[in-house]
């Protein structure tokens, strides 16, 4: 059994305050644990108005549907949640 650890920076954008950013992070984190059954977390930038990170974690015996779900993962927050990646690292252990 392989594990896909992917953490994704995300820019924010016209966020007036913290908890209207917490709304937005709440409902990406909601929607990608529904949607693709996987464990995430927001962890860092818990502070800061225009940027947050969140880590994944998922489970497959292969190693290529890791990577393709790592792509997947990329253009659902690009497309369908209208933000934009500023970095991302995976680690398959």
């Amino acid at each position: 059994m392989k594990v896909l650890l992917v953490t994704y920076q995300v820019e924010l954008f016209n966020i007036k305050s913290l908890k209207e950013k917490r709304s937005i992070v709440k409902k990406v984190l909601n929607d990608l644990r529904k949607k693709y059954n996987i464990s995430v977390v927001e962890s860092g930038f818990n502070d800061n108005k225009k940027i947050f990170e969140f880590t994944l974690a998922t489970l497959s015996k292969d190693k290529d549907y890791l990577l393709s779900f790592y792509e997947k993962v990329e253009n659902e927050i690009e497309y369908n949640f209208g933000l934009r990646i500023l970095s991302s690292e995976y680690e398959i252990l």
